[in-house]
């Protein structure tokens, strides 16, 4: 952990609050995404006590106000207070994962110590309209935006190794490439078919796919809320984005892979 000799000794700031683990016999490591520092990580001592009047403000997905203190090594929680604490969110499992799930993404593609508002904002407007019940629909237009604001959205307009403009047709996907590749480059790159490109795997991505990734990319959530997407729409635009993903992190995201699993033991909708 660094030392930050640039900030007085104690110091407030608010941040939602990622994940936290186990340290020594009563103490919490909390990893926060702050709006003023990025992501910090910072230690609650006896947090894991019975009694510890702190413990109720630093639950993950708790959007908390903060005070700090340096430390040697890593700085400690002096004192918390919940801004909101997304109870609805709380009260399912489902709802738990798909918050998780922000978190993850969050702490994965933010440089550690670098703030950025916008990011900070959209994961705080995201936990807010999952607590009112919104589902893997949001997670999908938050997921695009992650990326758009990290500096890594796939290019969704011209073919990544032509560069031509995309013309209305069936395309494929490149996650190793960062976006759309035209069925000629593809065959060009594997006389085999068009499975491959350059070592790097290609993924089928309809016309109504694309369609809706650039829709996700181009507007708020609130555009987007009623967009219709059918299972099968929705199967690709998870295995598309879910690859691109899983190559720029090297692993899937876990909170994912628990609400995948998740997804299949509850009873299906009318």
């Amino acid at each position: 952990m660094q030392q930050h000799p640039d900030r007085p000794r104690t110091y407030k700031t608010e941040g939602v609050v990622l994940r936290h683990s186990s340290s020594g016999e009563a103490d919490r490591v909390l990893a926060i995404y702050t709006i003023d520092y990025g992501t910090i990580h910072v230690v609650g001592r006896g947090l894991r006590r019975a009694k510890s009047r702190l413990t109720g403000h630093l639950e993950p997905l708790s959007h908390v106000a903060l005070q700090l203190m340096r430390g040697k090594g890593i700085d400690i929680v002096t004192g918390a207070d919940t801004l909101h604490g997304h109870a609805s969110l709380r009260n399912s499992l489902e709802g738990i994962a798909r918050g998780l799930v922000c978190c993850e993404m969050v702490e994965a593609f933010a440089p550690e110590e670098h703030p950025n508002p916008e990011l900070y904002k959209l994961l705080l407007d995201t936990l807010a309209q999952l607590n009112e019940g919104e589902g893997d629909r949001l997670l999908w237009h938050f997921a695009f935006h992650v990326l758009r604001v990290t500096g890594y959205m796939p290019e969704l307009q011209q073919c990544v190794v032509c560069s031509n403009a995309v013309q209305p047709d069936e395309h494929l996907f490149s996650p190793g490439l960062g976006g759309v590749v035209c069925l000629n480059c593809a065959k060009d790159g594997d006389p085999a078919g068009p499975h491959e490109r350059a070592g790097a795997p290609l993924l089928p991505l309809s016309l109504n796919a694309l369609k809706v990734m650039r829709y996700f990319r181009d507007n708020p959530y609130e555009a987007v809320q009623s967009l219709n997407v059918d299972g099968d729409l929705a199967g690709e635009l998870q295995r598309v984005l879910g690859g691109y993903i899983h190559y720029l992190l090297e692993r899937e995201v876990r909170s994912s892979t628990f609400l995948a699993g998740l997804s299949r033991l509850l009873p299906t909708g009318p």
